[in-house]
């Protein structure tokens, strides 16, 4: 801080500190707009396999394509 007065160093060193602050700010919103598109596209190779590289669906069956049918009647797993 070079010659200029009290009032001039402190309004110097504010400018300084907000500078900071304000690049901070911005790295971390840059930070957390990239972790969510990362978050994003996970989620979406998880869900939807064929975005992003894979072939077909998370979890789909190779001998049945389609609807789950369930291995015995609904009404006696919860009959008493």
């Amino acid at each position: 801080m070079s010659g200029g007065g009290v009032f001039t160093d402190i309004l110097a060193a504010a400018g300084r500190i907000f500078e900071v602050m304000v690049e901070g700010h911005w790295e971390t919103v840059g930070m957390l707009f990239d972790s969510l598109g990362k978050g994003t596209m996970r989620i979406n190779r998880n869900a939807y396999g064929s975005t992003g590289g894979g072939t077909s669906l998370r979890g789909s069956s190779p001998e049945v394509s389609g609807y789950a049918v369930p291995s015995k009647a609904v009404e006696s797993k919860f009959a008493e």
